[in-house]
């Protein structure tokens, strides 16, 4: 998916956000080659409080 949204879009950059505590979407991430950004941000996921988060790019 990477290889096309780079190649045939022009999109340039990937984001993704995981839980904290969310340690295999984390792995996941860093497996096919996400690179962690930032930790522990607020972020709205529409819960009654921010949701606290890492920031993934690709």
């Amino acid at each position: 998916m990477a290889d096309y949204l780079y190649g045939e879009t022009d999109i340039q950059i990937i984001t993704a956000s995981t839980r904290v505590e969310n340690a295999g979407s984390a792995h996941v991430l860093e497996k096919v080659g996400f690179i962690r950004t930032a930790r522990n941000v607020e972020e709205d996921w529409g819960f009654p409080e921010p949701t606290i988060v890492d920031k993934w790019f690709y």
